[in-house]
């Protein structure tokens, strides 16, 4: 395992919420922010954050930027790629 994927594995483990919501994506194509506070019991604005966080660490990206609400977001290969190693 090389040195980033390292790195990456430590920050979602540091925080349990964000690796709540990357592993709400198990088995899913794409996600809206509603569907991943249904599935990991978080509050809407506690999601909203962290995928801002995840984007960031281009592990998700917006499927369809040009629209306000919904957001769908999906897993990027960075992100897969990292929740199989959470597994």
């Amino acid at each position: 395992m090389d040195n980033e994927t390292l790195i990456l594995i430590a920050y979602i483990k540091n925080a349990p919420t964000r690796e709540k919501v990357l592993k709400s994506f198990e088995g899913e194509d794409f996600l809206r922010p509603i569907e991943i506070s249904r599935k990991t019991g978080l509050h809407p604005n506690n999601v909203s954050r962290k995928l801002k966080d995840l984007r960031d660490y281009e592990l998700v990206h917006v499927i369809n930027p040009e629209y306000h609400v919904p957001k769908l977001y999906r897993l990027t290969e960075r992100g897969r790629k990292i929740l199989k190693f959470l597994e």
